[in-house]
C-alpha cells in the first residue's frame, strides 16, 4: 500500500494469496494450505493496490478462481513441492 501511496500509480500484490505458507518454506518441503481471502479484500477494497496475482495457489489448483469466485473454498488443496513436478 505505501508504494501505491507514494507514487500514486498502479500497484500489484503477489505473495501467498489463498496460501498459509510462504514461497521460500514451500522450497524447504512446507505444505501450504488453502486460507481465506478475507484480509486479501480488505486490503483491496481500502485501496492498498489495484491487482492481485496469484501463482502457487494455481499450480494446485488450476481453476482456483473458478471455485474462488463460487464461493467454494472447499474444493481447493493443498500447495506442495511435488506439484512443481506437475509443470511443463
Amino acid at each position: 500500500g505505501w508504494a501505491k501511496k507514494l507514487t500514486g500509480v498502479a500497484t500489484m500484490t503477489v505473495g501467498s494469496v489463498g496460501l498459509s505458507g510462504d514461497f521460500f518454506r514451500a522450497f524447504a518441503g512446507d505444505t501450504s494450505q488453502p486460507v481465506g481471502l478475507e484480509r486479501l479484500m480488505v486490503r483491496l477494497e481500502r485501496g492498498d493496490f489495484d491487482l492481485v496475482g496469484v501463482g502457487r495457489a494455481l499450480i494446485s489448483n488450476p481453476e482456483w478462481a473458478i471455485h474462488i469466485a463460487e464461493g467454494d473454498q472447499a474444493a481447493l488443496m493443498p500447495f506442495t513441492t511435488a506439484d512443481l513436478g506437475t509443470l511443463d
